[in-house]
């Protein structure tokens, strides 16, 4: 198999999605703990652990899937939370909708994208729990972020808030925090600062945690991505 020698394009980060915008380069067979949509507008493919190929302009790939992206000249690759527990935003989830899908199963099936396309999408965010995360975000760079510093201005107790959290919020709180960590160190290194000093904004403990993040996250190794310490 040949194909492109490295990945080049860009890779957003929001709070519960991630999208990588460019060329795939060469992979071997991976998991990784989002689930994953890929868009291309010519057909792509991935093989799976069994060797089966599947081709489509939109492959939906469950989560822990083991899988192999083969090397494209342009895509999308859309990275989407596991534990989320409202839909896609509309203009996403017209696009997954408005477009023949394939899916690529793991040992549990298709059950993640089924369930997550018949969700709604999540209303504006209670107040408490909008001044919750301006806490998180205020913290986060001093490294672990506990439940019961974002709870103190909600004048809830501690299970309750976490209850709110979670519905409002639409994932656990630590989950949540992961990916806030993910979505400032990428702002800071649009922002050109280095991968150590991005890891150290948001709070990892050196470039080398949040190198594992990534792979662990979107199966994607930092020095794919240009990220250097």
């Amino acid at each position: 198999m040949t194909g492109l020698a490295h990945w080049k394009g860009r890779l957003r980060i929001g709070d519960f999605l991630a999208c990588w915008s460019g060329s795939v380069g060469d992979t071997i067979p991976h998991r990784h703990f989002a689930a994953q949509a890929v868009f291309a507008d010519d057909p792509v493919e991935v093989i799976d652990s069994q060797g089966q190929r599947y081709k489509g302009r939109c492959l939906l790939i469950e989560p822990e899937a083991v899988h192999c992206l083969l090397p494209a000249s342009d895509a999308e690759l859309w990275y989407v939370e596991p534990t989320i527990q409202f839909g896609p935003p509309n203009d996403l989830k017209a696009r997954l909708n408005g477009v023949k899908q394939v899916h690529v199963t793991s040992d549990r099936g298709t059950g993640f994208w089924k369930a997550w396309l018949a969700l709604e999408p999540r209303r504006p965010l209670d107040a408490r729990i909008v001044r919750a995360a301006k806490t998180i975000d205020r913290l986060i760079e001093a490294g672990p972020v506990r439940l019961a510093d974002a709870a103190r201005e909600s004048d809830l107790s501690l299970g309750r808030f976490r209850h709110l959290f979670t519905a409002e919020i639409g994932m656990p709180f630590q989950r949540y925090v992961l990916w806030r960590r993910l979505l400032i160190a990428f702002d800071a290194i649009g922002g050109q600062h280095s991968a150590t000093e991005a890891a150290h904004m948001a709070g990892f403990s050196d470039s080398a945690h949040f190198a594992r993040t990534i792979k662990a996250m979107f199966g994607i190794c930092a020095s794919d991505l240009m990220i250097e310490g």
